[in-house]
């Protein structure tokens, strides 16, 4: 991204920390492999979070520009910049999107991309995304502070001068993060994790809540519920086979971890 691009991002963020921006929608959508989106661009700033699957956002009229987003990652459009995906694998986007800040003179161009957007994205992105019309204009109110919020964490992310040049710790807990998110079903124990990223469990255990603010069983959890909670959505795959599926052999301690990582079961959830 140009300097000036740049600039115009970093001058919507000093706007948007000023007053939260209005949220005007937001859903949830499985997405197949190929092209699951033509061209198109918005009014709002859009956010779309790839909670499942990877592949490429084209840019522009002539889609000549090439963006990939994997697993986990987040891209945030600049208002009328026409965009397509093509899906290299299925998965599940959940898009929200965002009123620009009121008298807002920059001018914002292109799209970031979030790498790891899973510290932010967590059950309040299913109450920006539940498709339901708000009517409670404090239910509205909260749910533009927390958008905008998350908006926030991922630009001040963005423009860390240590993203490009991740250091060592950084890169460890990152191959312990794609670990997880690639083996979650089957991991037994923290020690695997933490010998694929080439660290003691100790060390690792440290630098992931240092660097990330929640533990590595804790981000584990927040793996499993995610895809329980697509799979709840997306399939009539049984309680049971869902709990196996997302490492857990037991419906029962899934259901009780899934309420209390939400505040509903799971039957309350799929419903």
């Amino acid at each position: 991204m140009g300097k000036t691009a740049q600039k115009g991002w970093r001058s919507f963020a000093e706007q948007a920390s000023v007053a939260p921006l209005p949220l005007l929608a937001g859903w949830q959508a499985p997405v197949a492999v190929g092209l699951c989106c033509q061209l198109h661009d918005h009014a709002s700033v859009e956010m779309v979070y790839h909670r499942r699957g990877s592949g490429i956002t084209r840019l522009g009229p002539s889609r000549r520009e090439e963006v990939a987003f994997s697993e986990g990652s987040c891209v945030i459009y600049a208002p009328g910049l026409l965009h397509d995906q093509v899906m290299d694998t299925a998965g599940e986007d959940i898009c929200v999107h965002l009123e620009m800040p009121s008298g807002f003179s920059g001018r914002l161009s292109g799209c970031l991309v979030v790498r790891d957007a899973s510290r932010w994205v967590s059950e309040d992105w299913d109450r920006l995304t539940s498709g339901k019309k708000i009517t409670d204009k404090l239910e509205q109110r909260i749910l533009d502070m927390r958008g905008t919020s998350v908006l926030l964490a991922m630009l001040r992310q963005c423009f860390s001068p240590s993203r490009d040049k991740p250091a060592s710790a950084e890169k460890s807990v990152l191959k312990a993060e794609e670990y997880i998110r690639e083996h979650f079903a089957g991991i037994s124990s923290m020690q695997e994790v933490a010998e694929h990223a080439g660290l003691s469990h100790d060390r690792l255990r440290h630098l992931f809540r240092q660097q990330r603010g929640i533990s590595l069983v804790g981000f584990l959890t927040r793996i499993r519920i995610e895809r329980s909670k697509s799979l709840l959505l997306h399939s009539k795959l049984p309680l049971k086979q869902i709990a196996e599926l997302c490492g857990y052999r037991d419906e029962y301690y899934f259901s009780a971890v899934f309420k209390r990582q939400t505040g509903q079961p799971p039957g309350a959830f799929r419903k």
